[in-house]
C-alpha cells in the first residue's frame, strides 16, 4: 500500500497494533547503510521503498475494510478494481534479500579486476544486479523489479579492497 512519504514506519506500526489478525503481517522493507555523522560513520536503517508499506494477508478485501476504519491516509495499489499483489518472483527475491525481519543487511566485498565479489551480507549472490557502486558513501545501486517495473534501490555495500 502507498502512504505519505516519511510515515511508512508509523503507519505499519499502527496497523500491527490495531488491525492485523493472526497470520497477517504489515512491514516496511528496510536496509542498513553507513551514514556520516558527527561521530564518524554509523550503520543506520532506512526505508528501501519510499511511501510503500507491504501487507501479507490471505484476504486483502477484509484487510482493506479494517484499514479504512483506521482513518489513515493510505492507498492500496490496484489495477482497475482489483488489488495488485506483487508477483511471486518479486516476493521470493525480496524475501531472500530481506529475510524474515525484512531488513537488507549491510554487505561487504572486494573487486577482482572489474568484477565485484560480495563476501558477506544480504547482497551476496546478487552481484550481477549491481548497476554502480559509490565506494566513498558505501552503497551500491541495484535494479529490483517491483510490480512489473524496474526500480533502482541503494543498498549498503563496502568494497574493502581491489585485487
Amino acid at each position: 500500500m502507498q502512504v505519505r512519504t516519511g510515515q511508512e514506519l508509523k503507519t505499519a506500526e499502527k496497523c500491527r497494533a490495531r488491525i492485523v489478525k493472526p497470520g497477517e503481517d504489515v512491514f516496511v522493507m528496510q536496509g542498513e547503510r553507513m551514514f556520516k555523522t558527527s561521530r564518524g560513520m554509523e550503520k543506520r536503517l532506512y526505508g528501501l521503498f519510499k511511501s510503500y508499506v507491504f501487507v501479507e494477508t490471505e484476504d486483502i478485501d477484509d484487510f482493506w475494510m479494517r484499514l479504512r476504519s483506521m482513518k489513515v491516509i493510505t492507498k492500496v495499489l490496484t489495477t482497475g478494481d482489483t488489488m495488485t499483489p506483487i508477483y511471486p518472483e518479486e516476493e521470493r527475491f525480496l524475501r531472500n534479500l530481506g529475510g524474515d525481519d525484512h531488513i537488507v543487511r549491510f554487505s561487504e566485498g572486494y573487486m577482482a579486476g572489474e568484477k565485484l565479489v560480495i563476501t558477506e551480507g544480504s547482497m551476496r549472490g546478487y552481484e550481477g544486479r549491481v548497476k554502480w557502486i559509490d565506494r566513498h558513501r558505501r552503497y551500491a545501486v541495484i535494479s529490483i523489479e517491483l510490480l512489473g517495473q524496474m526500480v533502482d534501490v541503494k543498498l549498503g555495500l563496502e568494497v574493502l579492497k581491489k585485487v
